[in-house]
């Protein structure tokens, strides 16, 4: 099963900023700011279960030609054991996301959606996406935080399923001792007159 966040209809926080310097080495707690009228709009939230798969969408909306300028398209996630860069353009740039997330969409309408298989509970965070463009541009998103469940193992599951049958069973055995009774008690009334 894939989960698919849905954007939200609001723009959220941004950052915009001329730099030369790479965004990894950009302080995760810059404050927004704002240029022109572009921004760019990730869902807040998205939820999903231990070993699915889940789209992160990210839009950008602008009113000048800043979607023709874009040059990269970089994802990180933000967690409690730091700030881990994911995707680098269409490249992954850490070891544990390998072979498990790649980019769909069409850069040239504003949306580059991420898509990350076979997601672990270590995967939680707030997942950012940074367009930058020709001209040193960072664009970036509000994030989306998305949380991630346990799911349910094998074990866990045949327990369910086993006590729910025998609880069935019961239901139908004790249905059937009660309609044998009620006959046995009228055919019982019947020889003693």
């Amino acid at each position: 099963m894939t989960i698919i966040a849905s954007p939200t209809p609001t723009p959220l926080s941004i950052l915009i900023t001329s730099t030369a310097e790479p965004l990894s080495s950009l302080p995760a707690d810059d404050p927004p700011g704002s240029q022109g009228a572009s921004y760019l709009q990730q869902p807040p939230k998205a939820k999903a279960v231990e070993g699915e798969d889940v789209v992160l969408p990210c839009f950008l909306k602008s009113d000048v030609d800043e979607v023709q300028a874009v040059e990269k398209v970089r994802w990180y996630v933000q967690s409690l054991e730091g700030r881990k860069n994911v995707l680098q353009g269409n490249e992954t740039a850490e070891d544990e996301f390998a072979g498990r997330v790649f980019l769909s969409g069409d850069l040239s309408e504003g949306g580059l959606s991420m898509t990350l298989r076979n997601i672990s509970v270590e995967d939680q965070g707030l997942y950012l996406c940074a367009f930058i463009s020709t001209r040193s541009t960072v664009l970036q998103g509000g994030g989306t935080k998305l949380s991630i469940r346990k799911g349910l193992g094998v074990i866990e599951e045949s327990v369910g399923t086993i006590i729910g049958i025998v609880v069935a069973v019961v239901g139908v055995a004790a249905g059937l001792v009660a309609v044998i009774l009620t006959q046995f008690k009228d055919k019982l009334n019947c020889q003693q007159k």
